[in-house]
């Protein structure tokens, strides 16, 4: 898959976590299965992205997981005050796909403004997600 089909497949993925009805959880982990032009998620866990378990295992026949996330960000200055504190704080909605052999591609957005999309994210729930999506299990043709 080459930058273009990544982005793309991560934007009709994060289209489709935002028709879905808010979930419970702050963070929902989805199986992502494509059926032609069709992609179909398959929820598998929910809960505070941080505390992803580490030995979870996406669904059979899955191309990519997803994990969709949201919460306040803030600029990065020298307040020490929380991103759902600052006066400049603003609610994000983040979908954060993996797929092949680990390669992120992210969907940030924020209100009502275009949807970012960057790659190469760091951090520890990223290094969750490469975890679960390493013990999917590969199934030959």
């Amino acid at each position: 898959m080459n930058i273009q089909e990544a982005d793309a497949l991560a934007l009709v993925v994060d289209e489709r976590v935002m028709q879905l009805p808010e979930g419970l959880d702050p963070a929902r982990l989805f199986g992502v299965r494509k059926r032609g032009d069709k992609v179909i998620l398959v929820p598998f866990w929910s809960g505070v992205a941080r505390e992803l378990p580490r030995g979870l295992t996406p669904p059979d026949d899955c191309c990519a997981i997803a994990l969709e996330t949201g919460g306040w960000a803030a600029p990065m200055d020298d307040t020490a005050v929380r991103a759902s504190q600052h006066p400049a704080r603003r609610r994000m909605h983040q979908t954060c796909v993996v797929y092949d052999d680990g390669i992120d591609v992210s969907v940030l957005r924020y209100g009502d403004e275009p949807p970012q999309v960057l790659r190469g994210g760091v951090g520890v729930v990223l290094e969750l997600m490469l975890a679960i999506w390493a013990r999917r299990r590969v199934v030959s043709a």
